[in-house]
């Protein structure tokens, strides 16, 4: 527990700068600019992502958190894997864009309910 605030905000920053990331490459699509995809650049949240899902593994390793135990961490979870998913399927170029839009629609709802948990961490099921 020492370490954990230090952990923490460090996650938290991730998760902000993941979501920064996630919006800038959608917005320069969105303008006709995908050249964001031929840099180096595009390997950035990738980077970020996996310096993220290692800081939460420690945190449910070293704080008080559980994922089953915990009714808000488990859908979050959960809330995660589906924007994930429909993150991929918002920047496929292959798709048409009304299916891509609906993608980015649902991807944006799913990092909203995340960022919602980790601020409130509700009672969900009483």
């Amino acid at each position: 527990m020492e370490y954990y605030l230090q952990v923490k905000q460090l996650h938290m920053f991730c998760a902000y700068l993941s979501a920064g990331l996630f919006i800038g490459r959608l917005l320069l699509d969105m303008v006709g600019k995908p050249g964001w995809r031929q840099t180096p650049a595009r390997y950035l949240p990738h980077i970020n992502d996996s310096l993220l899902l290692t800081l939460a593994f420690t945190l449910l390793a070293i704080g008080p958190w559980q994922p089953f135990v915990h009714q808000w961490l488990g859908f979050k979870i959960l809330l995660l894997i589906g924007y994930i998913l429909f993150g991929i399927g918002a920047l496929k170029q292959s798709l048409s864009l009304s299916l891509r839009a609906a993608c980015v629609a649902m991807a944006l709802a799913h990092l909203s309910g995340i960022f919602y948990l980790a601020r409130f961490k509700p009672l969900l099921f009483v």
